[in-house]
């Protein structure tokens, strides 16, 4: 869960009963987003659907931007974790069977939890949501560049100007425009992913 939103100091769940009544807070928020998107998505229908106090859900979360933004803070994390641990073991030799794993792993969580389509390739709800983003997308690039150095023979790339961020950035977009259309990351989409970080990666990565 993000510390703040918008420069407002959120408050952490400490208490086991503070933290169950969060987490049942974010999973009454999800399956609310999954029916009625975040447009029709509010704080009075989430405490509802959760059974707790509204009240209560304010400390945490002051408005309902602040909860999606915690729960797309949450997906990305998760994704930039997912990215780490695959490709490490992805074939060290050919680094575009390597682009095209990282992006077909990236494209089966979206798939696979619709609320991080919704929240992350729909589009930031705010500002501090697309900061938040790119935030992470670079901490991603940040992951994935070791393996780069790992590969055989090793793979130096840039980081002025941060090759590696600006291919998971081309990525995203075409992701990002599959979810806009289909709703989903087709694996047609993913293919255009994967030859469009290819493609601009290619300007360094010379065989």
């Amino acid at each position: 869960m993000s510390d703040s939103v918008s420069g407002t100091p959120l408050r952490k769940p400490v208490q086991g009963r503070s933290r169950e009544r969060v987490e049942k807070v974010v999973a009454a928020a999800e399956a609310l987003l999954l029916e009625r998107g975040p447009e029709d998505t509010s704080i009075p229908e989430v405490a509802a659907r959760a059974g707790v106090p509204r009240a209560s859900i304010y400390p945490f979360f002051p408005n309902k931007y602040a909860l999606f933004l915690a729960i797309g803070d949450y997906h990305l994390k998760q994704v930039a974790q997912l990215i780490e641990q695959s490709s490490t073991g992805l074939d060290a030799t050919h680094w575009q069977e390597l682009v095209r794993g990282v992006v077909s792993v990236v494209a089966n969580y979206y798939n696979s939890h619709p609320v991080a389509g919704l929240l992350i390739l729909g589009g930031p709800m705010s500002r501090t949501g697309y900061l938040s983003q790119e935030v992470t997308i670079q901490d991603i690039g940040q992951r994935v560049r070791p393996v780069f150095l790992n590969l055989l023979p090793a793979r130096p790339l840039p980081d002025s100007p941060d090759v590696i961020t600006i291919a998971v950035e081309i990525a995203f977009a075409c992701m990002r425009h599959s979810w806009f259309t289909h709703e989903q990351v087709t694996d047609a989409m993913a293919e255009q992913a994967s030859m469009a970080a290819v493609s601009y990666l290619s300007n360094w990565l010379v065989e």
